[in-house]
């Protein structure tokens, strides 16, 4: 590693560190310099050898000339070496040896794996570069004492050739990353969260959760956060997103942009984004534009999809995926208008199984290499940034710490951080590891110049494991469902303790005005009067359900979805007569508008139309007549896939205010928006809307009706 600081940093910080209950930060020892002798260092075959390991120059008749002492370990089908050490200290330590691997074409790779006192604790891919060279085994925290290092455990795939072996600390970065993102032109709002994250970067760790999408959990999209905050008292910061359903093949409109802008603009909180952009299964008999089901479509690597030709604008392929890039601008559009950055994850885990040339690759954008990959992230950067003009992005790209994986990053200039996706599979063999070699791998990738995160992962690593070993995630993400719920993959007691940690920033310690405004822009908390709508008669016989949520009034609202459902209230008055209704709600499902049924003591009374709304906010008003003392009043679904907070009632009477088209008593703009969007067919007025936007009385609303109404608010 270059330019790194030796271990931990200053004793002054870490005995301040020391103060928090159950983790020890090791203190630096004293500089030893950086010329002198490492901790251990011998000849391999000085070593201990292990069964299948012998002592030679020469491997079937081949000579591999360059090698000290008298010869080198010849590891093939098994064996390896073992030797011991005695630390001095309480500190992180490297293994690296000077080895050549043995099959293979150059470039490939073969995994070795390292033990400490029995316990494997590293599965290092070691490229065939036909020479000599040092490798590192990876990182350790290890207690002072005694430990015996076994180089070629079990798992190694062998066939290497070991010449000598050096144990010594560590060489810890110093994680002290500049603020500023790779996008000259990024918004104020987006370099406020550089800043932020920067700043806690080696310092705190970053709490963050997976949303499922696509109508996952019947819709509820809040049940692992639910579940977090039930567990641990304390919501996660990050928010991961994905905006695969905005498509040009089976696209719609699964309300991930406006969770995204509420979860930043009204929550607080941080959002990240992955983007498994869908292509047809059959390109090759695709039209551009068609709509295709999504069983027809796959973001896996297909024959008939070439991701060479992305970069040829003469090609269908190209062509497809700027429909897609459109699709995706729009979105993040619509956050950039909003004053929403985010953390973006397009083309994630590329490499696939370990490879430069994409056969092992899981997704289509690895499927032609790594070259190309770095000219398709290129081309969505430049895309994106020139022709769209959006700038609200901190770009993130995953990376893996396989020998080779260093060859997929697309650059400094394209790249604000670099994410690992940890899971382990079955057993969760690393249990609660911090993950330190990969970390500090994907460090090094860089020169300790972008900051790394935990992207998506299964455990989240223990806080203790991850201060101890200066393992500073940026921050940590787990996969939704029951990578998070199940009680087992992260167990309660972990959690809470990872959530109530000092060093694990939550969302109630994010600052109120990270991005420049305050948390809770646009959000409604406490409504005056209101008749809350979790409180009320709810039928939740087709997926209807109440969802616990601090940022709308009384800390729920009702998720209001399949036909025949409804929320019934009983609402009180003085007198009988003509009142405004209102509804707290956000509808951010269709951009048309959604239409539910209303019911006033028992007889319909006609329908109410909720436009589309990315935020919670207020309806139109919808006059009823009501009677003195108890009534109820009732919204059905009839489109459904509605989030009602509350219903508020005001007494209008028989006065008309002409122009009072909202029935808040005034003339204001918001009348004159909405008589605008109904000349335009992109909204709908109730008969009594109707009745005072015709402000010349003819009985038609038109053009002059606008224009009389704009005169008449303006005094004029």
């Amino acid at each position: 590693m270059n330019s790194f600081v030796k271990r931990l940093g200053s004793a002054l910080t870490a005995s301040a560190m020391m103060l928090t209950a159950g983790i020890f930060v090791p203190v630096q020892a004293a500089d030893t310099g950086a010329d002198a002798a490492p901790l251990f260092t011998a000849e391999a075959e000085d070593c201990t050898l292990l069964t299948g390991a012998s002592v030679t120059t020469n491997v079937y008749g081949t000579e591999y000339p360059g090698y000290s002492g008298d010869g080198f370990v010849w590891a093939g089908n098994a064996g390896g070496m073992t030797f011991e050490v005695d630390v001095p200290e309480n500190a992180m330590y490297e293994l690296t040896t000077r080895c050549w691997m043995y099959l293979g074409d150059p470039g490939t790779t073969r995994m070795q794996t390292l033990a400490i006192d029995g316990d494997v604790k590293s599965s290092i891919y070691i490229a065939n570069n036909e020479k000599w060279e040092d490798s590192s085994f990876g990182f350790f925290y290890l207690e002072k004492g005694k430990h015996t290092i076994e180089v070629g455990a079990t798992g190694s795939w062998g066939f290497i050739l070991y010449d000598t072996v050096t144990f010594d600390f560590a060489d810890m970065p110093e994680l002290n990353i500049a603020p500023d993102p790779c996008d000259k032109n990024a918004t104020a709002e987006t370099k406020a969260l550089m800043k932020y994250m920067t700043g806690q970067y080696g310092n705190h760790i970053i709490s963050g959760q997976q949303e499922i999408y696509g109508g996952g959990n019947n819709g509820d999209t809040e049940l692992e956060f639910r579940y977090i905050y039930e567990t641990t008292g304390k919501y996660p910061v990050i928010r991961g997103f994905d905006f695969m359903n905005y498509n040009p093949l089976y696209g719609w409109e699964d309300g991930t942009t406006g969770r995204v802008i509420n979860w930043v603009a009204n929550c607080g909180g941080i959002a990240t984004a992955s983007w498994h952009i869908n292509v047809p299964q059959d390109f090759d008999s695709y039209t551009l534009g068609d709509q295709l089901d999504w069983q027809k479509c796959t973001y896996k690597p297909t024959s008939s999809f070439n991701t060479a030709n992305c970069l040829d604008p003469t090609t269908k392929e190209y062509k497809y995926l700027m429909l897609a890039i459109e699709d995706l601008a729009e979105q993040l559009l619509i956050l950039q208008d909003a004053n929403v950055p985010i953390i973006f994850r397009p083309f994630h885990e590329a490499e696939g199984n370990n490879n430069t040339n994409g056969s092992g690759a899981w997704f289509w954008w690895g499927s032609s290499g790594a070259e190309v990959y770095k000219e398709l992230w290129k081309l969505l950067y430049t895309t994106l940034t020139e022709e769209y003009g959006i700038h609200n992005c901190i770009w993130e790209v995953n990376l893996y710490d396989y020998a080779n994986s260093a060859q997929w990053y697309p650059g400094n200039d394209y790249v604000d951080m670099v994410a690992y996706d940890k899971y382990e599979g079955s057993p969760y063999t690393w249990k609660t590891s911090a993950a330190t070699s990969v970390f500090l791998t994907l460090v090094n990738d860089t020169n300790d110049t972008k900051m790394v995160a935990l992207a998506e992962n299964d455990v989240i690593p223990d806080i203790t494991n991850m201060v101890n070993e200066g393992a500073w995630w940026s921050y940590f993400c787990p996969w939704y469902g029951d990578f998070i719920t199940n009680g087992t993959t992260n167990t309660k007691e972990m959690l809470d303790k990872i959530y109530n940690s000092d060093y694990v920033v939550t969302l109630n310690e994010v600052p109120n005005d990270l991005y420049g405004y305050a948390r809770g822009n646009g959000g409604n908390w406490n409504v005056e009067g209101a008749y809350e709508c979790e409180d009320g008669n709810i039928q939740t016989n087709k997926g209807t359900t109440t969802v616990a949520y601090d940022y709308c009034s009384g800390g729920k609202y009702v998720y209001l979805q399949g036909e025949g459902d409804y929320i019934e209230q009983t609402v009180t008055v003085e007198k009988a007569g003509k009142y405004a209704i209102r509804y707290g709600y956000q509808q951010n499902f269709e951009k048309n508008g959604k239409t539910q049924n209303l019911y006033v003591n028992g007889t319909a009374v006609g329908e109410a139309f909720f436009p589309y709304s990315i935020l919670f906010g207020e309806s139109d008003a919808i006059v009823v007549e009501l009677k003195a003392g108890k009534n109820t009043i009732k919204v059905e679904s009839g489109e459904g896939w509605t989030y009602f907070d509350y219903l508020t009632v005001s007494y209008v009477g028989d006065d008309i205010l002409t122009g009072d088209i909202n029935l808040d008593g005034k003339l204001s703009v918001s009348d004159v928006v909405l008589l605008q969007k109904y000349l335009i067919k992109s909204g709908k007025l109730t008969a009594d809307q109707a009745k005072r936007a015709d402000l010349n009385g003819d009985g038609v609303l038109n053009a002059y009706d606008l224009a009389l109404l704009k005169h008449t608010m303006l005094g004029k």
